[in-house]
């Protein structure tokens, strides 16, 4: 696992939105980090549900609220964070080495996620105590 980032690591970035009397439109296209190979986006979580809870052990992801709002908590192993998306216009770049989850969806929350790999389990942590053992290896 990557464990050269923090919490401070993980920035909002800002995603270029054009507005007019018929509404908005948000695009990302020239301002990643990295190429898009996988999106996904989770929707429908109940109340009191989470999402989440793991950690990327190398490659990058980009969280985006395209509708209502939830929280990320963000964990480097000795510093904890919590960052609220409720902005289309606005991506949290989640980065290798750092426990995230998402919480206390509102408004019928949807978050969109771009990933610079494709899925494999492989690439995730999803034990607690494990992360903890990466990190300070």
């Amino acid at each position: 696992m990557n464990t050269s980032y923090t919490i401070n690591d993980c920035t909002l970035i800002d995603i270029a939105t054009f507005t007019d009397e018929r509404g908005a439109i948000s695009v990302i296209d020239k301002e990643l980090p990295f190429v898009v190979k996988r999106v996904f986006w989770l929707h429908h979580i109940q109340e009191g549900k989470d999402r989440g809870a793991h950690a990327l052990l190398e490659g990058m992801e980009i969280m985006v609220s395209v509708h209502g709002s939830f929280m990320v908590d963000l964990d480097d192993g000795t510093g904890k964070t919590s960052v609220l998306l409720d902005d289309p216009s606005k991506g949290l770049i989640i980065r290798p080495g750092v426990w995230f989850r998402t919480h206390s969806y509102k408004e019928e929350g949807v978050s969109l996620i771009l990933a610079d790999e494709v899925y494999s389990r492989d690439r995730y942590t999803y034990d607690y105590k494990v992360f903890q053992k990466l990190r300070f290896v």
